[in-house]
């Protein structure tokens, strides 16, 4: 996920893949080829290997990619062009329907060219990388959400301890003494006290008062999801013995995603010289 949301959702990966692998149209150098003429190159590292042999060979190149790069994706989204082209006519039409429900449910629809196109706006930042402190462990936690291809409880693990991590240094940076084994809902509740980030300083006469303090209570309700997910045995940091099923992998990049927005609104607050806690501090 870099420090950006990726912009090609998991769901449009695998109907690429599914696409170009099984029986046809492709053989496997021609996958190696597809990916190629696109400037794509194949993965060093470990990647699923769990389909046939043409569907693995796509998730060699499809590791590789930066997902959060707007130019790759770009460049991305040329190569299913050529994949829904090839799939004309095919009897693997249900590969192709598929690849264009995915494509559809991402919002990234075709203009009157067929040609494709990312929703307005999605490449903007999630998160400067560059209003990430270096005194503190946020990149570190930051890193391990770098690739959304991770299973479910890394994400979820990853994703509460980033959460806390800046919870953490929000109050270090603010000198307020904390509890360094409080749980993270706790913590998050007086780092974002001590930002004013709380519903109740909000003056109601305030236009649009009732709406922000609905997302700003959505907000702190983001550390305590996080934190009963991992509790339940959602996240790894507490060995289970057996995986628990029903949550699947998009429940898991959602989660990933709220505690990248939560770090992201908590850092442009605390570096902000404007920002109400300056002169009128919570509690």
């Amino acid at each position: 996920m870099a420090l950006r949301p990726d912009l090609i959702p998991r769901t449009v990966r695998n109907a690429l893949r599914d696409a170009v692998g099984g029986w046809g149209p492709y053989t496997v150098d021609e996958i190696a080829e597809l990916f190629v003429a696109y400037d794509f190159k194949p993965t060093k590292g470990e990647f699923d290997q769990s389909h046939g042999q043409r569907a693995n060979e796509a998730e060699r190149y499809q590791a590789a990619i930066e997902w959060s790069d707007v130019g790759a994706v770009e460049r991305y989204l040329r190569l299913v062009e050529e994949v829904i082209e090839a799939n004309v006519g095919d009897e693997r039409s249900s590969q192709r329907e598929r690849l264009l429900k995915s494509l559809r449910r991402a919002g990234i629809a075709p203009d009157d060219t067929g040609r494709l196109h990312l929703p307005k706006g999605v490449g903007g930042k999630a998160l400067d990388p560059s209003r990430v402190p270096t005194d503190s462990d946020i990149r570190l936690h930051l890193r391990r959400l770098e690739r959304m291809d991770q299973e479910p409880e890394e994400l979820i693990g990853a994703a509460k301890d980033l959460v806390e991590a800046t919870a953490k240094y929000v109050l270090l940076t603010l000198n307020v003494s904390f509890d360094r084994n409080a749980d993270v809902a706790a913590l998050s509740k007086m780092a974002l006290a001590s930002l004013a980030l709380h519903r109740d300083v909000i003056a109601p006469t305030v236009k649009g008062a009732e709406p922000m303090k609905r997302i700003l209570g959505g907000l702190s309700q983001i550390p305590a999801g996080l934190a009963e997910l991992r509790n339940l045995g959602y996240g790894v940091g507490h060995g289970q013995g057996r995986r628990i099923a029903g949550l699947q992998q998009r429940h898991a990049e959602f989660a990933a995603r709220s505690a990248i927005a939560y770090v992201a609104f908590v850092l442009d607050t605390l570096d902000d010289p404007t920002a109400p806690w300056r002169t009128k501090p919570f509690g």
